[in-house]
């Protein structure tokens, strides 16, 4: 028979000595381990009604008397009061914020100094004045903005203390010092050496000795469409028709190999640089302005030095043949690419050969697959004083394919031809995707996945000899970007699962473009690849084996590297300028949208202007706790169970910036989105979970019997930083040819900038799926539906 449990008075009296946990309490009181549950739940209840309550350490003691859920009451009454006063931001304190409304809010104010070391900020809003602690530095100047919040005074009641949120100095340097010290942290070289300059000096426009040996093509149209306000022009177009009803391709470089001698002073500069880079604001030259905007420069009506690579086509644009020679050249017509357009819809002769051309060339390259990745680059506008004015997207006309896929075709036949004449090029390579990364896609995104046309365990290593083509993995990407659609999130994460384009001295294919000889030849003035591949061409009899100044090998290291440099250069330079145009807006609020979530945050997105901030868990609005899962890529919290997720729509409010690093922070304030309705699980979904498991564990042993479940390095996983902004600046020209990379494919452009995870660390799922693989004899019992535990 049962022991009949301990009155409250019984319980009381133990805990008046000393509070103790449930099971030592439950002994004193000589209760059996079998009433363990009913003498929980009696506690449970007097901890409720206010009689008892429970300490951190699961300690029992004597409570005040207030019921919990009184208590529960007061203290939301006490949080919603909190918000509506003060036209404050709406919603519950964060977890690590106070309760005062007061030290939330982020205000700006003018300094004033009223003692040695004493200072105090007049607010700008409401003129009131607020003491700020007394420190050794100055927080900044007389009479300067500052950015404060408020926190309760330690000693007087009701008195607040400013707190500086950011320096003085930070919120009103001059743009003009943000980017010289841009430049000076980034590295970026200044000007030319003394010994370049006096070569530059003895360069003259070409004259009739520089044209001997070349071919004319100065009575041949030739076009030269490029952005609007490009300064240096590299490459011109010509088509001609043939009698058999074939094309005439012409793609006419600039060639400047012809200015800039092997092992030169120039020439190593130029190795150092190995681009062209691109800022907002200004470019850093590879190759001075005196060549490559003037004499190497293909100006309209202006005879000028080039290297040709003419293409024999037929009539539906195969390639019969094609050779490569310097050249004399004259350009017909220089457009930009929105009047190359409207010559077109006008039905001028030469644009509508132009585009019929290249649409077969395209067609061509359909045949066997096409990968075409839709990003979205950024550009800035500027002022008369130079200063940012907006952020905005870039778009393409028609007519920037058209120069595309002419520049694609001769870049083919560059790298063809270096392997025919056993020349020492420089290679523009591809490697298929690791298996490991395409799992880890999987694993975030299943529904990509779904009706693909190739299963994981077919694909096969990345590489088989001498080839990074893979006809199955390169079927699965083409399903995987027909099914991302116009969402940038799914395809930039695509994107990420891809490897880095790079150089090689090694032919080794392309798997993105799906060929095997790909380099680089379009772009001598902004790429040090191109400048090479210039050379080696030009090479004739003993120069062929003749040893080079430089090694090929190192060449390609030096500029493989300095490309991912380049490319983060240009990304942090577009959030340089986004943050100075929020500089002045601290405190107010953004309709933003989540666009990353990571362990340390989420990132939010917003539109005017276009910029990207993070918001730390301890930012977010609400007395709650948030846990980052990335099997399912999300932050939910624990207390009120609201989730984020990418896409989903908040209200943000600007806590801080700085234009020097081009960061933001930001806090949510409230969801806008709606919370995702929880379905009801039928029989069907458990049998839908049940067959995705087993397909999981097959491919997880198609990868283990490949040999792709090891654990990567901390070294190897990327970042983590999702970005609108990834899609670099990677230009065309100066100034105005920042645009879009004609002569490079989209996934060169925007692709990752290393072997890196699409996310920090594998998925739990992917953890567990590779602790213990199931073996294919491993059936589920009849009649029951193997489910995995989470």
């Amino acid at each position: 028979m049962a022991q009949q449990l301990p009155t409250v008075e019984q319980i009381v009296a133990v805990l008046r000595e000393e509070p103790m946990v449930g099971s030592r309490l439950r002994a004193s009181l000589g209760l059996p381990k079998k009433q363990k549950m009913e003498f929980k739940q009696l506690l449970a209840d007097l901890v409720s009604q206010g009689v008892l309550k429970r300490t951190n350490h699961k300690e029992y003691q004597i409570g005040d008397g207030e019921p919990l859920e009184e208590k529960r009451e007061k203290r939301l009454k006490k949080l919603a009061e909190a918000s509506d006063g003060d036209n404050r931001r709406p919603g519950a304190r964060s977890r690590r914020q106070t309760t005062d409304d007061k030290s939330t809010r982020v205000r700006r104010g003018v300094l004033h100094q009223t003692g040695e070391e004493s200072w105090i900020v007049t607010e700008l809003d409401s003129e009131q004045q607020f003491e700020i602690c007394h420190r050794r530095q100055a927080p900044g100047k007389e009479g300067e903005v500052i950015s404060f919040t408020l926190y309760p005074h330690p000693r007087l009641k009701h008195s607040y203390l400013a707190k500086v949120d950011h320096s003085a100095e930070i919120l009103n340097v001059s743009w003009s010092e943000i980017t010289q010290k841009f430049m000076e942290e980034s590295n970026l070289p200044k000007g030319f050496s003394k010994e370049i300059q006096d070569y530059i000096k003895t360069i003259k426009a070409p004259t009739a000795k520089d044209f001997k040996g070349r071919v004319d093509y100065r009575k041949t149209t030739i076009l030269c469409i490029d952005p609007e306000g490009a300064m240096d022009h590299d490459d011109a177009i010509s088509i001609e028709r043939t009698e058999d009803g074939g094309y005439k391709l012409g793609v006419h470089i600039a060639d400047v190999s012809y200015y800039v001698p092997e092992g030169s002073a120039l020439d190593q500069e130029a190795m150092e640089r190995s681009y062209t880079q691109y800022l907002p604001w200004t470019a850093v030259p590879m190759i001075p302005d005196e060549l490559s905007s003037d004499i190497c420069s293909l100006h309209e009506d202006v005879d000028r030095c080039a290297h040709t690579c003419m293409i024999m086509l037929d009539k539906n644009a195969n390639v019969l043949s094609w050779d490569f020679h310097r050249s004399i050249v004259r350009i017909t017509r220089s457009l930009t690419y929105q009047q190359a357009k409207k010559l077109w819809e006008e039905g001028d002769k030469d644009m509508q050969d132009l585009a019929e051309v290249t649409a077969k060339l395209k067609a061509n390259r359909t045949k066997e697959g096409l990968l075409e990745f839709k990003s979205t680059e950024l550009g800035c506008h500027f002022n008369e004083a130079g200063e940012p004015t907006d952020i905005y997207p870039r778009t393409t006309d028609i007519s920037n394919s058209w120069v595309e896929e002419c520049m694609l075709i001769a870049n083919n036949c560059c790298a063809k031809e270096l392997k025919k004449r056993g020349l020492q090029g420089i290679y523009r390579i591809h490697e298929a995707p690791d298996t490991k990364d395409i799992m880890e896609l999987y694993y975030m995104y299943p529904n990509l996945f779904q009706g693909a046309p190739v299963m994981l365990r077919d694909l096969g290593k990345p590489r088989s000899g001498d080839t990074n083509l893979n006809p199955t993995a390169f079927k699965l990407y083409e399903h995987l970007v027909q099914k991302a659609g116009d969402d940038e999130t799914l395809m930039n994460r695509i994107l990420r699962s891809m490897q880095k384009a790079h150089y090689d001295s090694n032919s080794f294919g392309h798997f993105a473009l799906n060929w095997q000889d790909y380099s680089h030849f379009t772009s001598p003035i902004r790429r040090y690849a191109d400048l090479w591949c210039h050379r080696e061409l030009a090479r004739k009899g003993k120069e062929i084996s003749a040893e080079r100044k430089e090694s090929v090998i190192d060449v390609c290291d030096l500029i493989s590297a300095n490309e991912i440099k380049n490319m983060k250069v240009e990304r942090q330079a577009i959030k340089v300028c986004s943050t100075w145009l929020l500089k002045d807006r601290i405190g107010d609020n953004f309709e933003a949208t989540v666009n990353g979530i990571e362990e340390w945050g989420i990132y939010l997105s917003i539109n005017d202007p276009i910029a990207e901030g993070l918001c730390r868990y301890r930012d977010i609005a609400g007395d709650d706790f948030y846990v980052y899962n990335p099997d399912q890529g999300l932050a939910f919290g624990k207390r009120s169970g609201r989730t984020f997720r990418r896409g989903d729509k908040v209200m943000a409010q600007l806590l801080r910036v700085d234009p020097l690093r081009g960061q933001v922070d930001f806090s949510i304030i409230e969801k806008l989105s709606p919370e995702p309705k929880k379905q009801r699980r039928t029989r069907r979904d458990v049998e839908e979970d049940a067959r995705n498991y087993n397909e999981r564990m097959d491919r997880a042993e198609a990868a283990e019997a490949m040999g792709y479940l090891s654990q990567p390095d901390d070294d190897d996983r990327d970042d983590g930083m999702p970005a609108f902004l990834s899609a670099g600046m990677r230009g065309r020209g100066r100034r105005g040819r920042r645009g879009s990379d004609m002569d490079a494919p989209s996934f060169e452009r925007t692709g990752r900038a290393a072997r890196g995870r699409a996310d920090r660390g594998h998925s739990s799922a992917a953890k567990e799926t590779r602790a213990t693989p199931r073996s294919r004899s491993e059936k589920p019992r009849k009649g029951k539906v193997r489910t995995r535990r989470r």
